[in-house]
């Protein structure tokens, strides 16, 4: 009777390990809520019975947790770019603020009378490119300056968050005036129109399920194997065509492009103005790409579960009785905590493999 020599044994399980580790994260980060939720004084069961309804419970709760995670899973696409190339965006945030500034510039000062079928694509356009451009200010300086990359992109998050501060008191102020700081509204040619359900689901759905259909496809491709081989032996992408600056900067770009049109689809298909916190809090949120394991399909999926947890927190709250609803914003600090824990395994995986890291952005 032969048996599996222990080695091969876990060198085949691993695989399987990783492919399916993001279930491991979802049910930790469940875990450590339900425990909260005890601590609180409620039950598991009304907790996972809560969170089900107030997320998918009904038509319209589902229609309110696929709208959360829409722009969070455009976020994420971009993010697992990055990862595919060793580095972390980080920069979200910023990106998305940007993008919602350029865009709210473009449609009231530049282009205000675009019929729709020009204004929604110049929209996008001009969302990706503010967001690919705002991107690049620290992968510039990390390949030309070797300036610290991660703390780079917050600190360029902050300069977005004043700058925006700045506009809607100054240049983009709303002239009828209003008691908060905001723009104008914008025309109504620029406005992404809802899709035909009771909520705020829009047509920006579609653009995220093509973006994972093309990056699908662009997985299969001699680019994306390359970009891998760089996350983890560069001298030997270096060998293949793609230099260092090529990879980091072209994974960064797009990955703010693709923040840049969430912040679009955050500007036009939900606030329809530019405010402060336009971003929604969701710049962070992405970093769920790296529980997917680069199956675009599952970074959609990531990205459900992610805005579930805060659409099922007023469920929670209410079958509990003593949970706050606040309880939906730890559980996305768990899930993300838990994507964090599976980057450093990445990184301490690779530096055993006597690879290195290639840093953060």
């Amino acid at each position: 009777m032969s048996s599996i020599p222990a080695g091969r044994a876990s060198g085949s399980l691993l695989p399987v390990l990783r492919r399916y580790a993001w279930l491991g994260y979802f049910v930790l980060a469940f875990g450590v809520v339900l425990l909260l939720v005890v601590g609180a004084g409620g039950t598991p069961g009304d907790a996972l019975y809560g969170w089900w309804k107030g997320s998918f419970g009904t038509q319209y709760n589902l229609i309110q947790t696929l709208a959360s995670a829409v722009p969070i899973a455009a976020v994420a696409l971009g993010v697992e770019v990055g990862l595919r190339a060793g580095v972390i965006s980080l920069g979200a945030q910023g990106q998305m603020i940007i993008a919602a500034i350029a865009v709210t510039f473009f449609a009231l000062t530049v282009a205000p009378s675009l019929p729709a079928w020009l204004a929604l694509p110049a929209g996008v356009l001009v969302a990706a490119a503010a967001g690919g451009v705002w991107a690049l200010i620290p992968a510039l300086a990390k390949v030309y300056w070797n300036v610290n990359e991660l703390l780079f992109a917050i600190l360029a998050n902050y300069l977005a968050v004043y700058f925006l501060a700045w506009v809607l008191r100054n240049p983009l102020r709303d002239p009828g005036g209003a008691a908060t700081p905001q723009s104008a509204k914008l025309p109504e040619a620029y406005v992404i129109p809802l899709l035909p359900f009771d909520g705020r689901l829009h047509w920006g759905l579609l653009l995220v399920v093509a973006g994972a259909v093309v990056f699908f496809l662009w997985n299969r491709s001699r680019s994306a194997f390359v970009l891998g081989v760089f996350g983890s032996r560069p001298n030997l992408a270096e060998r293949l065509g793609l230099s260092r600056a090529r990879a980091i900067i072209g994974a960064l770009l797009i990955a703010g492009a693709a923040a840049g049109v969430a912040g679009w689809m955050q500007l036009a298909g939900v606030n329809e103005r530019l405010r402060e916190g336009i971003d929604g809090g969701i710049g962070f949120t992405g970093l769920v790409a790296v529980l997917a394991r680069g199956n675009p399909f599952g970074i959609v999926l990531a990205s459900v579960l992610a805005a579930s947890f805060v659409t099922g927190a007023n469920g929670i709250q209410v079958e509990s009785g003593s949970v706050p609803a606040a309880i939906g914003e730890v559980m996305q600090g768990v899930l993300l905590f838990a994507a964090a824990l599976a980057i450093a395994y990445d990184a301490i995986r690779r530096q055993r493999e006597g690879v290195g890291t290639k840093g953060t952005l």
